[in-house]
């Protein structure tokens, strides 16, 4: 018999809570600025069709790559599930478009620029998110 998996809603107001209300509006936000288009494979899409998909992991990147712009792009299922983040071409694509010197930042961050938000920073970003939004809405 298989297990499934229960997800919990985190308690309203907790750390987690804004984190998860954070990340829904930042993925809009990268899938609307990335045009709903597959930055690994080139792909169209809609809605939950492209995800927000990280360059380096959130398993491993930690707090100072989850929420970083340079570091999360649209991606289509495929390539975000399927293919694991489809990372030697998400590498390989990052590369050409921003170059090798912020490639290797992030590649720093990973490494020891390990960062846990607050509260207060969640909402700010959530704010500053929601404003970046209705740029995209004119």
């Amino acid at each position: 018999m298989k297990r499934s998996r229960i997800k919990k809603t985190p308690k309203k107001g907790t750390l987690t809570w804004w984190k998860k209300k954070l990340w829904t509006i930042f993925s809009l936000y990268i899938r609307t600025r990335d045009n709903f288009t597959c930055f690994t494979c080139g792909k169209k899409g809609d809605g939950k069709g492209m995800h927000a998909g990280h360059m380096i992991p959130r398993a491993v990147g930690g707090m100072s790559l989850y929420f970083n712009e340079f570091n999360v792009h649209a991606q289509c299922y495929y390539c975000n599930i399927n293919l694991g983040g489809n990372g030697a071409i998400y590498a390989k694509k990052f590369i050409e478009k921003y170059g090798q010197e912020k490639f290797d930042e992030l590649i720093e961050l990973k490494e020891h620029g390990y960062k846990k938000h607050t509260i207060e920073e969640y909402k700010n970003l959530i704010e500053y998110y929601k404003l970046e939004l209705k740029k995209y809405d004119k």
